[in-house]
């Protein structure tokens, strides 16, 4: 995959829950259409819809990163630091609900949409695994392996927001995105 220039990937982004939200992903054909852009131009940048969907998730990936790197502020607790870190992850993923079933399509495929899983791994379940062991370390969290917390505080994130959304509630409502960072937090609290 070739990383295309700068105006093609936004307007990619920019119908990225059209792209990532319908099952079957469409053709990039149907995307080139979509985005304005010629099939040829889609097809000199990614090889294949597998190519597209990895582009779009990884970019995703990485704006999610900044987006909850950005709410944390690193001189608070580990407590403060996990609440800000969760509602950054449900308040950007309640924008972006077609990143949730994204990513639970990329759990069960092989190949390039391997390569989003490790994005996500290094840029937002990394950072997690840390902070879950900050909060181990100090007694503020009640964590037996960081790994399988991890896991859980994500999981719970992605499927809430994406079951909302299914269901046709906003996702991208504070006081679900509030709740649901509050229910997720809560569950690994020592106190």
């Amino acid at each position: 995959m070739k990383t295309p220039p700068a105006d093609l990937a936004e307007r990619l982004l920019d119908a990225s829950e059209q792209v990532l939200f319908t099952d079957p992903p469409p053709r990039l054909e149907d995307v080139a259409q979509l985005v304005g852009a010629s099939r040829a131009t889609l097809y000199y940048y990614f090889s294949g819809r597998d190519d597209l969907l990895t582009f779009l998730l990884t970019a995703h990936a990485r704006r999610g990163a900044a987006a909850i790197q950005g709410a944390i502020n690193s001189d608070d607790p580990p407590e403060l630091r996990l609440r800000a870190m969760v509602a950054a992850m449900a308040g950007y993923l309640g924008h972006h609900p077609g990143m949730c079933a994204g990513l639970l399509t990329a759990l069960g495929t092989t190949g390039r949409l391997n390569d989003v899983l490790q994005a996500n791994d290094i840029w937002i379940a990394a950072p997690l695994r840390e902070l879950l062991a900050d909060g181990r370390e100090t007694k503020a969290f009640a964590v037996d392996d960081i790994a399988d917390a991890a896991n859980a505080l994500l999981g719970a994130v992605l499927l809430g927001v994406l079951g909302r959304s299914i269901s046709g509630a906003d996702a991208t409502d504070l006081r679900f995105q509030q709740r649901l960072s509050e229910q997720v937090v809560r569950g690994i609290l020592t106190r």
